[in-house]
């Protein structure tokens, strides 16, 4: 007769716990390869454009120095044999009248150079650099005074062309040649449009002072036929501004973008949206903002900014 097989016999199994422990550990293993794996993928792509970027600029500056001018078309650069690129990088480009700025795409990453400077991430401004905005400015021409959509306000009113804040040629709103008297000294005042109140809305500008001076800058809005609300204590403001200083923060003939945001009606009290503030072009936050928030009533808006209460005439903004 066969024995009975003793307890120390049967082969010893995986219990429920050592298992799911087993699945962790190996999900934990497969989550941090695919992350590593992602990272590095975003850095080789990061690398490919920055290299794609560094030789279109090589080769259109040939053309510049073999023709006296960089050429309308990238087909048209190379001596007519275009500008290579790695695969699966797209081009855009834009010629101005005092170089270009070409933007390379990849992977849904995108990264500019203007004229031969390093390139940045972002992409260049482009002819369509209004298209997803609510006012245009695509319509301002040389000039003084106010153009359409724009009415002047002050006295030191021009447009002017000059280098906008991509580094390409641009008309530019220029205040400048103000008088000494401390009053409206130029800027606009924007014409209605109108507004979701149930919706966020977003206000910016892009300043610099080639000339520090003196005076107050402001970025503000109004809301018509009923006033917004302060976003931090929900009181309502007729003259409402995202910001207003009189010591002007920033360095000398350096751009900076000012946002602030107008919150949907009903949205309460609160902190202002994280993106409202002042930034430098590398996307440093340099001062705050003020939001405010639409009423239910609220029906139109419109964008002002300007120079006010300078008395050095020699102020430029």
């Amino acid at each position: 007769m066969e024995k009975p097989k003793s307890h120390t016999q049967y082969q010893s199994a995986f219990t429920i716990v050592e298992l799911l422990v087993v699945i962790v550990v190996i999900g934990i293993l497969a989550a941090i390869t695919l992350i590593s794996y992602a990272g590095i993928q975003k850095k080789a792509v990061t690398a490919s454009l920055i290299f794609d970027l560094d030789n279109a600029s090589k080769l259109l500056s040939m053309d510049q120095v073999l023709n006296s001018t960089y050429p309308a078309t990238l087909s048209e650069a190379n001596g007519g044999k275009g500008i290579p690129a790695s695969s699966g990088t797209e081009y855009n480009y834009f010629p101005t009248a005092t170089g270009f700025c070409i933007t390379a795409t990849k992977s849904s990453s995108s990264y500019r150079i203007t004229n031969n400077n390093m390139p940045r991430p972002g992409v260049c401004s482009g002819l369509e650099r209004d298209k997803l905005s609510i006012i245009k400015w695509g319509s301002w021409t040389l000039g003084a005074s106010g153009v359409s959509g724009y009415s002047a306000n002050g006295d030191g009113n021009s447009r002017i062309t000059d280098i906008n804040p991509w580094g390409m040629s641009d008309i530019i709103w220029d205040v400048s040649n103000q008088d000494v008297t401390s009053n409206a000294d130029g800027g606009w005042d924007g014409s209605s449009f109108s507004i979701d109140n149930t919706k966020m809305y977003r206000f910016s500008t892009f300043v610099r002072r080639k000339t520090i001076g003196n005076g107050y800058f402001y970025l503000g809005t109004h809301g018509y036929p009923d006033a917004v609300l302060y976003r931090s204590s929900g009181t309502s403001d007729s003259n409402p501004y995202f910001f207003a200083i009189s010591s002007y923060w920033g360095d000398v003939n350096q751009w900076y973008l000012v946002v602030g945001h107008v919150w949907p009606a009903g949205s309460g009290t609160g902190a202002t949206m994280a993106d409202s503030g002042t930034y430098t072009m590398s996307g440093t936050k340099v001062a705050s903002s003020s939001d405010f928030v639409w009423q239910p009533t609220t029906t139109s808006s419109n964008h002002r900014s300007f120079l006010y209460y300078s008395t050095d005439v020699t102020t430029n903004q």
